[in-house]
């Protein structure tokens, strides 16, 4: 009788980037939230003209780039998790993952023509 190899239950690492994603998003969003409350606590914008003036830094447009891609993976990985362990019949997990990806996909791309708006 031949020896069977166990088959495997699954990689240990299963999960593993979906939870690091998850915290090095919310660790960045909370200290860029943090450092904005600060900026505008200091320096408060006073008129239309100085907001964009402060906005159309290209540090500042990245930071906030790095914010809402930050934001909009934070979100999706949130939600999958929601989705996989609550939502049991496939075919409603599949229907809610596919309108919240479009949905975080309009977003995105939504933040993407403010921020490249703010160039001109």
């Amino acid at each position: 009788m031949p020896v069977r190899r166990p088959h495997s239950s699954g990689s240990a690492h299963t999960g593993l980037t979906e939870w690091l994603l998850q915290r090095v998003s919310s660790l960045y969003m909370a200290c860029f939230v943090v450092y904005v409350i600060v900026y505008f606590g200091m320096q408060p914008v006073r008129d239309h003209a100085a907001w964009k003036s402060w906005f159309a830094h290209g540090s500042v447009r990245i930071l906030w780039a790095i914010f809402i891609f930050s934001l909009l993976i934070h979100a999706w990985i949130g939600m999958r998790s929601i989705f996989m362990d609550y939502i049991h019949p496939l075919w409603i997990r599949f229907s809610l993952s596919l309108i919240t990806a479009f949905g975080l996909l309009a977003l995105g791309l939504w933040a993407a023509q403010i921020l490249f708006a703010a160039v001109r």
